[in-house]
């Protein structure tokens, strides 16, 4: 995918989740409860990324992992995330882990846009297909500051869209670039 195409899904995805992010279920930051000082939630994601190693070997790929997350209505939230996928290729395939701590919050003017930034690590693993020979492997931390848009579902079910941009300290492959990410999350926002 060039960076043309990957702009446009961008803007598109951007417009769909700020236009249907106006209506829906309220959310308990929206209507300022009394006595429910609390949100959390846990869920699926997958996770767009661009990655590039040696051999010209690269391409899209799709991670797929879990989030948890929760913390005080109104104050920053914690969460822990985590992600692996794998990239194959006709000789070679890339496998790649991430996890990492997120702190993330809404902009006091809505509650539907949100940022995260997340600070972790991981490993990689570029091998041959057949025979498992292990061409290059390591391990990295990275970096990710994320805009989301929440689209609420019902009270206790919202997927959360985002694009950020992953700042990775990974040597002999790339993984720093472009991310895209969907989360279906359930628990009490």
């Amino acid at each position: 995918m060039n960076n043309k195409t990957s702009l446009f899904l961008v803007t598109i995805l951007l417009l769909a989740v700020s236009c249907s992010a106006a209506t829906g279920p309220t959310l308990l930051m929206e209507k300022r409860p009394q006595g429910m000082d609390f949100t959390g939630g846990i869920g699926p994601l997958v996770k767009y990324k661009t990655v590039r190693a040696q051999d010209n070997f690269g391409g899209d790929m799709t991670l797929w992992g879990v989030r948890l997350f929760g913390g005080r209505l109104r104050d920053p939230e914690l969460g822990l995330i985590y992600a692996a996928g794998t990239l194959n290729g006709r000789a070679l395939k890339f496998s790649l882990d991430m996890a990492g701590l997120t702190l993330e919050d809404s902009f006091r003017e809505d509650a539907r846009v949100k940022w995260r930034a997340t600070l972790g690590g991981g490993h990689y693993k570029l091998q041959t297909s057949v025979g498992g020979l292990v061409r290059t492997k390591g391990s990295f931390s990275y970096f990710e500051p994320m805009i989301l848009g929440v689209l609420p579902m019902t009270r206790h079910i919202v997927l959360e869209f985002g694009v950020g941009y992953t700042f990775a300290g990974a040597t002999g492959v790339r993984i720093e670039g472009l991310a895209l990410q969907c989360e279906m999350l359930m628990g009490k926002f």
